[in-house]
């Protein structure tokens, strides 16, 4: 029998994590041509990796964003 996790409408994302896990930051480089498409991008990345709060933040290379975001783990 396969449970099934429990969801939720809480900010750090869909699913409760179990008790072990913690809430956990990632980044990871994107490029993009504005700000608006480096958000889009970045909500992306993070979703492949089930993150929450979703930020692209520019850096001081053209077209460069670091994309930041918080992840259970």
């Amino acid at each position: 029998m396969v449970s099934k996790k429990k969801t939720s409408n809480n900010e750090f994302g869909e699913y409760l994590p179990d008790d072990e896990a913690q809430l956990n930051e990632g980044s990871e480089p994107i490029y993009a041509r504005n700000d608006k498409q480096a958000q889009e991008k970045c909500q992306e990345v993070a979703a492949e990796y089930g993150g929450v709060e979703a930020k692209a933040e520019p850096t001081d290379r053209k077209n460069e964003y670091d994309c930041k975001f918080k992840f259970w783990g």
